[in-house]
């Protein structure tokens, strides 16, 4: 019996022991505004719509991250490479900071799916794999899923990094960390992805996973960035109907940032523009329920937050033909979730994922995203002007570069979407 005891104690102390290790070696996701050793950017050449190369603002993201950090570039074989290195050459741009990253993958929005970087109070880094159903629209065992949900362990082990695994489905672009605890993350995606997971479940895999202390629950994203499949939004003048051109469906990203440990940006809708229509006052109710949350929270420490707002993008449309790669996911859906048939065969109205919050910020520069350009109306400019002087304001000691995004807009994402930083330890 002694004995029994004896070594009933022993395992026990080695198990206080190993949770103690645990906790004083625990994992956290850097704020994006720390510095960072270099940044992964998805690059597939593709016209979404026709005009429109994702060539053009990939090669121009590049340009402008270049003097500030490290890229590596992920490409999914050899002759996508020469076709970038092609490109970046006939622009003088050296590849001196740049690295190239083969890797079979089959949608640009790398920030989602690729590796997401966690750092320990000795500098070392691990990476943390979580799973991955398409934004929700298939199952995990769906082809394209799982070649793409392997790839942060495919990378960690190239890398010589440990790879920590969870059960929970999420993407890089679904939350917001501060970097010191607190977390942001939206009901409408999180259940959406986990539909079998409880809310208590979702919170401790985030703080497992990323070091979250602080969980903080958004209601909803903007009604443009709800899944694709789901339903139709007015159309031009509020006449017809339109399609989303794809959607991350309820990413934080797309809404709601940190740019700061203590200051969140989230966007606004104004009385005046709600008034415009349903879409506008249903993402004016959105923003405004989330804003009274926010406003009502505390961070890790207990202190509330600077809130700063910024206002959303003029809905921009265009249209889209069977020609279209823009069209291919549209169809794929013949009946939506609401009973819409999609008119197979025939032109279509579509909004891209537009927003001014989905911007990338790294060492001194913020690369944020823009959609005025000749033959679109002076209203869209002046909002990207005042949308640019927040930003400014928001990041003083950076320079905000703004680039026109449509191009990787129209697959459903943008610049932060198809970046992932990582962190700089100094190892």
């Amino acid at each position: 019996m002694l004995k029994t005891n004896k070594i009933f104690l022993m395992v026990t102390v080695s198990i206080i022991m190993a949770a103690t290790v645990a906790f004083a070696d625990g994992w956290r996701f850097p704020g994006e505004f720390e510095k960072q050793e270099r940044v992964y950017l998805g690059w597939l050449s593709k016209e979404y719509v026709k005009g429109y190369q994702t060539d053009d603002v990939l090669l121009e993201i590049v340009q402008n991250l270049i003097p500030y950090t490290s890229v590596t570039i992920c490409v999914p074989e050899k002759s996508q490479q020469k076709h970038v290195e092609a490109l970046l050459k006939k622009n003088n741009l050296s590849l001196k900071n740049i690295s190239f990253q083969t890797i079979p993958f089959t949608m640009l929005y790398w920030r989602d799916f690729g590796p997401i970087f966690t750092t320990d109070q000795q500098g070392r880094k691990s990476i943390a794999d979580f799973g991955f159903n398409c934004w929700g629209y298939f199952p995990q065992s769906d082809t394209q899923a799982r070649i793409m949900e392997r790839i942060d362990r495919d990378i960690a082990k190239q890398r010589g990094l440990p790879s920590r695994m969870t059960r929970l489905v999420s993407e890089g672009g679904d939350r917001e960390l501060n970097g010191k605890g607190t977390i942001l993350v939206t009901e409408a995606c999180e259940f959406q992805r986990n539909p079998n997971l409880s809310r208590d479940d979702i919170e401790a895999e985030l703080k497992e996973m990323l070091g979250a202390t602080n969980v903080i629950w958004l209601k909803k994203g903007t009604v443009d960035d709800d899944a694709y499949n789901v339903s139709t939004l007015p159309g031009p003048g509020g006449k017809g109907v339109a399609y989303r051109s794809a959607a991350a469906n309820n990413h934080m990203d797309e809404y709601c940032r940190f740019v700061a440990p203590d200051t969140i940006l989230l966007a606004e809708v104004s009385e005046e523009e709600a008034a415009r229509g349903p879409v506008e006052q249903e993402n004016r109710r959105r923003m405004e329920e989330n804003y009274r949350i926010l406003q009502n929270a505390v961070d890790q420490d207990g202190k509330p937050f600077k809130i700063i707002r910024i206002p959303m993008p003029e809905t921009l449309f265009f249209e889209v033909t069977p020609q279209d790669e823009a069209y291919f996911g549209l169809v794929s859906f013949p009946r939506f979730s609401d009973g819409t048939a999609f008119p197979v065969g025939h032109p279509v109205q579509v909004v891209p994922a537009q927003s001014y919050c989905n911007f990338l910020i790294s060492n001194g520069v913020v690369l944020a995203q823009k959609y005025w350009h000749e033959g679109l109306p002076q209203e869209v400019k002046k909002r990207d002007a005042e949308a640019l002087s927040v930003l400014q304001k928001a990041f003083p000691d950076h320079k905000v570069v703004t680039i026109n995004t449509l191009g990787i807009n129209f697959g459903g994402g943008g610049i932060h979407c198809s970046t992932q930083q990582e962190p700089y330890t100094g190892k």
